[in-house]
């Protein structure tokens, strides 16, 4: 019954209790009905019934039953265990009987014959003359029972009550079994209710490490597992905002941190202008650009962050727009070529273009500079002077493909294991360029995502890093 609905349970109940009263009070019925037939049980009329034949026998032994010594006689056929019985002569004398009181103190001439069958509720009085002679030489008085007795007299208080229970008893099962059916329908309900008493009292104290573990397919299952779904639901929402203010935490550090050092120099190379006697046009212009290259790396700091800030908000979604991916992705392999000849760094770009149709793709292009741009970046700031950065495009119909490897020193196992987390710097003393925020690969695996793409870090087999990110596109 597990699987059974709550409302289908109750009505199955109360139908179970109905019909189990009915056959108990049925059987009941049946059974008094067989001990009646049996004379365990007695009927009402019984002993009225059998009246007639000791009236007969009487009748044939008129003339010997007032003789005391007849008694015996009498009484077997007189069944003395619900028939009290008293023979009296004409006088109203007692001769003999079997009776625990007097029945009558009346002589017999003074009985009137509206008396000869006398009503005593419950008890029935019969008068029997005795007649000989054509005079009443006397007269026998019964005395018995007009309700349901036992055979043996000492059971007769259980048929006395055993009447009452019959009349009852669809009341007393009733009674039994919705009391059976309700403690049945109550453990049913215990395990559920306790289960979800005790969660939400969990939940009140700020614990959401547990489960509510109750399986069924009816209204309490059912509840059970909303109440469930929606503690996993709290506790990832409370995880989130506790990881998001772990991770504001740790950007205000990390700014604060990367911040630091280029402020720190710039505030030293002012201070030492200020202090100088006299200006040195070449300490003047180096100082100037240290002041600007630090100036530069903040704004880059906070153009992450911008970045990073918008593509975080919920209601961030990707603009595409008809685009010419071949001229877009030669236009900044252009712009990386200048970039890395500055630097003294050589660079490849390789395309690799399968679409039966070179027809224009739906992408938003800032996002894909973006990821291109942090790529190239991250990059740059491993590979030394003389080293090699490459940039390969493969297309199809359907996806875009980018890889991006240099000749740098490559990731680490802990690099490979953290290098797509917010603020993951990795090892400093690997990086020509120091106190990087560690945003940008954070940036490119975000948008990534967004792109509903892939993304993966791996090292070159002759050394240095790859990066590999697959894009989906449609033509237009």
């Amino acid at each position: 019954m597990k699987n059974i609905t709550f409302k289908r349970r109750f009505i199955f109940s109360i139908l179970s209790v109905l019909t189990l009263s009915m056959l108990f009070t049925f059987a009941g019925i049946y059974i008094d009905l067989k001990l009646t037939e049996k004379n365990i049980i007695l009927r009402p009329n019984y002993y009225e019934s059998i009246v007639p034949d000791i009236e007969k026998y009487i009748s044939e032994n008129k003339d010997r039953v007032l003789n005391k010594n007849f008694k015996d006689n009498l009484e077997k056929v007189i069944p003395l265990q619900g028939i009290e019985y008293e023979v009296v002569d004409s006088r109203g004398e007692l001769l003999y009987g079997y009776f625990k009181e007097s029945i009558v103190n009346t002589p017999v001439k003074l009985i009137k014959e509206a008396e000869i069958d006398k009503s005593s509720s419950p008890k029935m009085i019969k008068y029997v003359p005795i007649i000989y002679n054509n005079k009443v030489q006397g007269m026998v008085i019964f005395k018995y029972c007009v309700r349901s007795s036992a055979s043996n007299p000492k059971y007769n208080w259980i048929v006395k009550y055993s009447e009452n229970i019959i009349l009852l008893s669809p009341f007393i099962y009733i009674t039994i079994f919705t009391a059976i059916f309700a403690s049945r329908l109550n453990k049913k309900l215990k395990i559920p209710l306790k289960q979800l008493m005790d969660g939400a009292e969990k939940i009140k104290n700020k614990d959401l490490d547990f489960t509510i573990d109750y399986k069924s397919k009816d209204e309490l299952g059912r509840l059970c597992k909303s109440f469930e779904e929606m503690r996993s639901e709290l506790k990832k929402s409370l995880n989130q905002q506790w990881q998001m203010e772990q991770e504001r935490k740790e950007m205000v550090s990390a700014i604060a941190h990367d911040l630091k050092t280029p402020i720190t120099i710039i505030k030293g190379h002012v201070e030492g202008l200020i202090d100088s006697k006299r200006f040195d046009e070449d300490k003047v212009y180096r100082y100037l650009n240290l002041i600007d290259n630090n100036a530069d790396r903040m704004t880059k700091l906070i153009e992450k962050m911008n970045i990073l800030t918008k593509i975080e908000k919920s209601d961030f979604t990707l603009k595409y727009k008809k685009c010419n991916i071949i001229e877009f992705m030669n236009e900044k392999s252009f712009d990386y070529n200048i970039l890395t000849e500055d630097k003294k760094i050589s660079f490849k770009y390789i395309i690799n273009d399968e679409r039966t149709s070179k027809a224009l793709v739906s992408m938003d292009c800032y996002a894909l500079s973006e990821i291109l741009d942090n790529l190239i970046s991250n990059s740059l700031r491993f590979t030394k002077e003389g080293g090699n950065i490459e940039l390969n495009l493969g297309l199809t119909e359907e996806k875009m493909f980018l890889c991006v490897s240099d000749t740098g020193c490559g990731f680490s196992k802990k690099d490979i294991a953290n290098i797509f987390k917010k603020f993951y710097q990795g090892d400093e003393s690997r990086s020509k360029e120091k106190g990087h925020s560690g945003l940008g690969l954070y940036i490119v695996k975000a948008l990534v995502d967004k792109f509903n793409g892939k993304i993966e870090a791996e090292n070159n087999k002759k050394g240095g890093a790859k990066v590999k990110v697959e894009l989906e596109i449609s033509n237009i």
